[in-house]
C-alpha cells in the first residue's frame, strides 16, 4: 500500500486530486487530500464524496501570502503526519515539508507564468508532469539544466483527466432552473494571486455581462472574491432582483454540466474555458498573457477565443450571432493523451525508488 498526499489550492486542482483518489484506489494507493479554505475548493471534494481536511486560508498582499503561508505549513504538519509521496499542481507549503520530510515529490504543472509558485516548487521536485504543448525551454528558466529531463510531457492537458469521465446529466441547471443554450457562464480573474499583475478586469467582465443579460440570455456568473460579488450586485443588482443573473452558493454545482449546457463560456483565467472548448461549448477567455494551452487548443480547431479589452465585445458579438451553438469534438479530444496513468505510474516509480 502507497500512502500519497495531494494538497488542493484551487477547485481545478480538487478535480485533480479526486480523479487520482477514485482511479489510484485499484491501484492499491491511498491518497490523504488537504485543500486550502478558498473559492470552490470545498465543494468540488464534496462533490465527489471525498474525504479531505481544510488548511489555512489564501493571503493577499505579499507579506500576508507569506504569513499565510508559513502558518499553513505549521499546520499542515500537524494533519499529514505519514505519507509516501506527494503530488501537487505546485502547492508551495505542501511541497515544502514533503522536500523537509525527504519524502518524493511530483509535481504537476501548466501555468508556466506563475513565475513565484514556479521557483519555489518546480527545483525541489522529483518528477514534473507538464503539457507537451509548453516549451521545455519554459521550464528550463526554473530547472537546473542537469535536472531537465525529470520534466515529463503529455500530449493533451490537465482538463482531460475530467473531461473523459464526464457525462453530461442536465442535473446542475435544473437546480438553478435553467434550460440549454439559454444561459451563459462567467467566471472572475485571478485578480489576486501572485502571478497576475495586470490590473483589476473586473470592469470590462460587468460590461460583458450587462450585454449578455440585455440580449435576453440568463448569466451564471463565479466570482472569486468578496469585492467582486459587491460589484455585481452593485453594478447588475436589477437583474439579480429580476433572477436573470445568479451566483451560485453552496449547491455543490458541476461545472462541466454547466458548461456543456451553456451557450457560452467566458473567464479570466483558463480552466473553464479549457473545459468549455473540450466539451464543444464556445469559450473566451481574457486572460492578458499569452498561454500555449490557448493555442494548442486552437490549432486543434476546438472553439477556444482570445480577447483582451474592447476586442473581447467583438468577439461575443460574432460568437452570439453565430447558429453554431455546439461542436462536436470527440473526435479531436479522443486523440489527446490524459495524464492520469502517468501520474501514478511517476508516483510508484519514485517510491519504489525511494524503498530500495
Amino acid at each position: 500500500m502507497i500512502k500519497a498526499w495531494f494538497d488542493a489550492l484551487t477547485a481545478k486542482q480538487a478535480r485533480i486530486a479526486a480523479v487520482l483518489s477514485l482511479e489510484s484506489r485499484q491501484e492499491d494507493i491511498d491518497f490523504i487530500i488537504t485543500c486550502r479554505n478558498y473559492d470552490y475548493v470545498e465543494e468540488v471534494l464534496g462533490m465527489f464524496g471525498l474525504r479531505y481536511e481544510c488548511v489555512g486560508r489564501h493571503g493577499e498582499s505579499p507579506r500576508d501570502k507569506l504569513a499565510k503561508g508559513i502558518e499553513r505549513q505549521l499546520a499542515l504538519l500537524d494533519v499529514v503526519k505519514d505519507f509516501d509521496v506527494h503530488v501537487s499542481l505546485t502547492s508551495p507549503d505542501a511541497i515544502r515539508i514533503a522536500f523537509g520530510l525527504g519524502k518524493p515529490i511530483v509535481a504537476l504543472t501548466d501555468t508556466v507564468h506563475s513565475r513565484f509558485v514556479n521557483k519555489l516548487t518546480l527545483p525541489l521536485a522529483d518528477s514534473i508532469i507538464a503539457p507537451y504543448a509548453i516549451p521545455m525551454s519554459e521550464w528550463a528558466r526554473y530547472i537546473p539544466s542537469a535536472e531537465i529531463d525529470k520534466v515529463r510531457a503529455f500530449d493533451g492537458l490537465f482538463e482531460l483527466m475530467w473531461i473523459n469521465r464526464f457525462r453530461p446529466t442536465g442535473e446542475s441547471i435544473g437546480r438553478l432552473g435553467l434550460r440549454s443554450r439559454e444561459f451563459a457562464v462567467i467566471r472572475f480573474e485571478e485578480a489576486r494571486a501572485s502571478y497576475y499583475d495586470y490590473g483589476d478586469k473586473s470592469r470590462l467582465l460587468i460590461r460583458i455581462a450587462r450585454n449578455i443579460l440585455e440580449r435576453g440570455y440568463y448569466v451564471v456568473m463565479f466570482p472569486r472574491y468578496p469585492y467582486q460579488e459587491e460589484m455585481i450586485k452593485s453594478e447588475l443588482g436589477l437583474f439579480l432582483r429580476l433572477g436573470k443573473l445568479i451566483i451560485p452558493r453552496g449547491m455543490r454545482l458541476d461545472g462541466l454540466d454547466l458548461s456543456w449546457h451553456a451557450r457560452l463560456v467566458i473567464t479570466g483565467g483558463s480552466t473553464m474555458a479549457h473545459e468549455a472548448a473540450l466539451l464543444g461549448t464556445p469559450a473566451i477567455s481574457y486572460f492578458p498573457q499569452h498561454y500555449y494551452i490557448d493555442d494548442y487548443l486552437v490549432s486543434k480547431g476546438l472553439p477556444l477565443h482570445r480577447c483582451v479589452g474592447d476586442d473581447c465585445m467583438d468577439i461575443l458579438e460574432s460568437i452570439l450571432k453565430s447558429d453554431i451553438e455546439h461542436v462536436d469534438t470527440s473526435n479531436v479530444v479522443s486523440k489527446m493523451e490524459d495524464p492520469t496513468g502517468l501520474i501514478i505510474s511517476e508516483m510508484r516509480r519514485l517510491v519504489d525508488t525511494s524503498r530500495k
